[in-house]
This record gives structure tokens, C-alpha cells and sequence, in this order.
């Protein structure tokens, strides 16, 4: 696996007022069972086509999730809480798993779980928020009060922003998703330049550097993005078959070999923030895909509210047997160097199988996040493309995308390339100059990219909305099933993710 890392031998102490907080927050903001259970009686929102999203959207992040939506669509079903489920636990589960037992194995079992536990809160409540914000989004949009058009069904990160905080926020939020994107893209083409090198050196017998396999890596994948979805998806359904596959085998044949002397002897809980909780939200993170969960359960929050607690816990029950293969198989004092050796050892431990096993879920791992990374990437910039390249006429209710009433099929694919070049090019540079910033690339995704986006813009879109005509006082703008706690709850998001986020910022100047 990649050499040595430079957060090895970063040491911190943990702030544990954040930490008990966090542990306590669950019981603060988490609404009583029976409020959950409440039948769903606000009506159904049926939107035009027109109000869809047409900005910038995260609604593209995820379009395996818009593939999914869209036939159920077409069979008229009110969609299951069982596939909505998969859809959050499939965006969340990905190539975080490598990188987990790598950031997590300093702390140990024991406070690891914890951290991944408060992790899974994290995502649980600041995926609430995202609901309760999309679902006044899309009423808005019904009702003819919001402020824009573009806030339609379904209504992504950048719609919500814009509502609440204006264009300034709307504009935080685009970096904030171009920064959390391009950090997980540069963390993979990394780590996949690597894997390429290795197999490389033991299918072929041929010296590969692993610049080389990043540039190709990531001429891969930016080609696949360029021929749009379909292609990506193609290529995805395989990476996700070799990662189940490769999953259950590394489990059937850890399991027997672990020791519960590895799994209690290590603990060290300053060493859960910030590396388990950093790592820790990144792969839990799914939050983008609520929007998309809300539409597809025909705009019923309750049920919305249902998937996501059952989509999360399974990538938290997945992580819990994740660690506790890899930590109690390996012994702390044999892991010494790098971090992402980790991994090596457990091959080593279990034999040349087990090596294999490791090997293609790596590869599977990276490969299946890269593919919905990528393509959401260059969406992303092809969309930027569409509004700086549209009429100013047209700027008030047209499609930012580039018409195609106006331009040829060969000019939207060299569109398309060019939005390649710009998403996958600089993480192309920064892999080529770092090979070694898989983790650290995850690290600063996990904090200043996800926590930022999921924790701190949402909780204060909301504050901002509930004092407004869109969720005042009137019982039938509050959304049923909400998080509960009132503003006491929003508040105390927001300061821990600040609490979070500071001390990274403050690290970086």
C-alpha cells in the first residue's frame, strides 16, 4: 500500500467538552418515539416539471440515486423506505472503509467505536436538518413563496442556501462542495496510482511509478464521465459486486483470527478527534442524497425520516465488523510506519488469500467511490459551463445547462471534456506532486469540506426559514417528524461543528 504518512506523528489532545457534548446530543435533538410514528397527514406536494432544480446541484451527486428514483417514477409507486434505506447506506459505504482501520488503529477498538457511534449521530441529526430544509424548499416551491424558482422538488444543497442566505450562500456552499469533491477525488487518485503501481508490479512484472498510475486512474474515470452516467454506471455495478464479495470473504476468514487481547489493549482516546472523528464522517456521510430520498418517497418526511435511520445504521453495523476484524487481527506494535500498512499486515497475518482479498477491495473500494465522485464532479462543472455560457436574457427561469436547441452534440461533448479537464486535472497535479495524501486528503474532506456542508449551512438555512414565512408559526409549514429540541438543537449543531472545524482552519494558517 502507499508509504509512509505525514499524520502519523500527529499528536493531539482531544477535546473532550466536544466530545461529551456530541455523546449527549442524541438525547437533545432525537424527538420522542411517538412524534416519529405519527401518521403523515400533510398533503402530497406535486410539482411542475419547470420547478425542478436548474442551478449548480447537488441533485447530481448522486445519480444512481436519480436513476433509481426515476423508475420507480415510471411504475407510479410511492417508493419503499427498504430501497430508500439501501440508497442512503449505499451512497455512504465506499472507499472511507480503507482509510478507517488506518486513521482508527492509534485509539483502539474501543474508543474507535465510539468515535464512529458519535459519527453516525452526526449524520443522523445533521441529515434530519437537511430533510426538514429540502422539504420547506420544495413546499416553497409549491406554494409559490419562495424566492426562487430554481427551489423545486427535491431541492439540493445549493437551492436551500440560496433561499436562506441569499447568493452569498449560495456561493459558500458551491466551494465548500467543490472543496469536500476534489479532496475525496484527489484522496483517490492517490491511492488508485498506487494500486495501479502495485498490480502493475505483481501481474506484469513492469515498473509503473505511481504518478503515472494516477494520470491513468484518472483518464479512466474522466472518460467514463464524459460519456455521461449510463457508462459509470456500467463500470460501478462491478466495483460494488467485487466490494461485497471481498468484504464477506475478508470477514469469513478474520473473523476466527481475531483476538480480544488486540481489541482491548490498545486505547488511547486522545487519539479519537481528530482522526476517527474526521474519517469517521466522511464515510458515514449521505447527507447530500436527502433531497433526492425526499422526492423519490413522494415528499413524505416521515418516511424520508425512517430511511434515513435505517440507512444509516447499516453502514454503522458494517464498520463496527469492519474494525473489529482488523483491530483484533492485528497487533498495535506490528503496524508500526505507515498508516496505510495497516491493511498489509492483515494480508500478511491471514496469507497470500487473504492478500488477494485486500487487494481487489481496495481497488473495488477506490474504484466505486471514484466513479460517483468523478461524475459528479464534472457535472458539476459542466453546469458552471452552462450559466457562464447562457444568454442574459434568458437568466430567469431557462436551464443553466447548455441548451441544446443552440449547440451541437459535438460542442456538448467537447463541453463535457473540457469539464473532465477542469474537475479530474488538478487532482491529477496535486496526486502527482503528493502520492503519499490519501489520508490527509480524507482527514481535511471529513472536517472542513463535510462537516461544513453537512453540519454548520444547513442547521443555520433552517434557523433562518423557521422565522420566516415558509416555516413560521403556522402548524402547517412544520414539517412532521422533525429534529426535535427547537432552536436549542439547531444552535448546538452548529457549535459543534464549529468546535470542529476551527481547530483544523487554525492548523492550516
Amino acid at each position: 500500500m502507499s508509504s509512509s504518512n505525514p499524520l502519523r506523528k500527529r499528536k493531539r489532545a482531544a477535546p473532550l467538552t466536544t466530545l461529551i457534548v456530541m455523546s449527549g446530543f442524541l438525547a437533545i435533538a432525537v424527538p420522542s418515539v411517538n412524534s416519529f410514528q405519527q401518521p403523515y397527514h400533510h398533503r402530497i406536494i406535486q410539482l411542475h416539471p419547470q420547478h425542478r432544480c436548474n442551478t449548480i446541484g447537488l441533485k447530481n451527486l448522486h445519480r444512481d440515486s436519480q436513476l433509481f428514483m426515476a423508475e420507480n417514477e415510471e411504475g407510479k409507486s410511492d417508493g419503499s423506505i427498504a430501497g430508500a434505506s439501501l440508497l442512503f447506506a449505499g451512497t455512504a459505504i465506499g472507499a472511507g472503509m480503507i482509510a478507517l482501520p488506518a486513521e482508527t488503529v492509534d485509539a483502539g477498538f474501543v474508543p474507535s467505536i465510539f468515535g464512529l457511534l458519535l459519527c453516525w449521530v452526526f449524520t443522523y441529526v445533521t441529515s434530519l436538518v437537511t430533510l426538514e430544509a429540502s422539504w420547506l424548499a420544495s413546499s416553497s416551491s409549491a406554494t409559490g413563496q419562495g424566492n426562487d424558482e430554481g427551489s423545486g422538488g427535491g431541492a439540493g444543497f445549493l437551492s436551500i442556501s440560496r433561499m436562506a442566505l441569499g447568493v452569498p450562500g449560495e456561493i459558500l456552499t458551491a466551494a465548500l462542495f467543490w472543496f469536500l469533491l476534489t479532496a475525496i477525488i484527489v484522496a483517490y487518485t492517490a491511492e488508485g496510482g498506487q494500486l495501479i503501481s502495485q498490480f502493475a508490479k505483481e501481474i506484469a512484472h513492469a515498473d509503473v511509478a505511481p504518478a503515472i498510475g494516477s494520470l491513468l486512474f484518472a483518464t479512466f474515470f474522466g472518460s467514463l464521465a464524459t460519456y455521461g452516467t449510463s457508462r459509470v454506471d456500467a463500470i460501478n455495478r462491478l466495483f460494488v459486486f467485487g466490494l461485497v464479495a471481498t468484504f464477506i470473504g475478508l470477514v469469513w476468514f478474520g473473523l476466527p483470527m481475531v483476538k480480544y487481547s488486540n481489541l482491548l489493549g490498545q486505547s488511547d482516546w486522545s487519539r479519537v478527534y481528530p482522526p476517527v472523528i474526521s474519517i469517521g464522517i466522511l464515510s458515514f456521510g449521505a447527507q447530500n442524497v436527502v433531497p433526492t430520498l425526499l422526492e423519490y418517497l413522494k415528499y413524505d418526511p416521515v418516511r424520508t425520516r425512517q430511511s434515513i435511520l435505517f440507512g444509516s445504521l447499516l453502514p454503522l453495523i458494517l464498520y463496527a465488523i469492519w474494525e473489529s476484524v482488523f483491530l483484533g487481527v492485528i497487533d498495535i506494535s506490528s503496524a508500526d510506519g505507515s498508516k496505510m500498512d495497516v491493511a498489509s499486515v492483515l494480508g500478511q497475518i491471514g496469507g497470500p488469500v487473504v492478500t488477494d482479498l485486500v487487494e481487489v477491495f481496495s481497488l473495488c473500494a477506490i474504484g466505486s467511490s471514484m466513479a460517483g465522485a468523478s461524475v459528479s464532479l464534472v457535472d458539476f462543472f459542466q453546469d458552471a459551463i452552462g450559466i457562464l455560457s447562457k444568454d442574459e436574457s434568458s437568466n430567469t427561469s431557462q436551464s443553466v445547462t447548455v441548451s441544446e436547441e443552440v449547440v451541437t452534440m459535438i460542442d456538448t461533448t467537447r463541453i463535457r471534456i473540457l469539464a473532465a479537464t477542469l474537475a479530474l486535472g488538478p487532482p491529477v497535479f496535486l496526486a502527482y506532486a503528493f502520492p503519499n495524501i490519501f489520508l490527509v486528503a480524507l482527514v481535511r474532506a471529513g472536517l472542513l469540506g463535510g462537516v461544513s456542508l453537512y453540519g454548520i449551512i444547513p442547521a443555520i438555512s433552517i434557523l433562518i426559514l423557521r422565522r420566516s414565512s415558509l416555516g413560521g408559526t403556522n402548524a402547517q409549514n412544520k414539517m412532521p417528524g422533525r429534529l426535535g429540541g427547537g432552536d436549542f438543537s439547531l444552535i448546538a449543531l452548529v457549535s459543534i461543528s464549529f468546535a470542529l472545524v476551527l481547530p483544523e482552519v487554525r492548523n492550516l494558517l
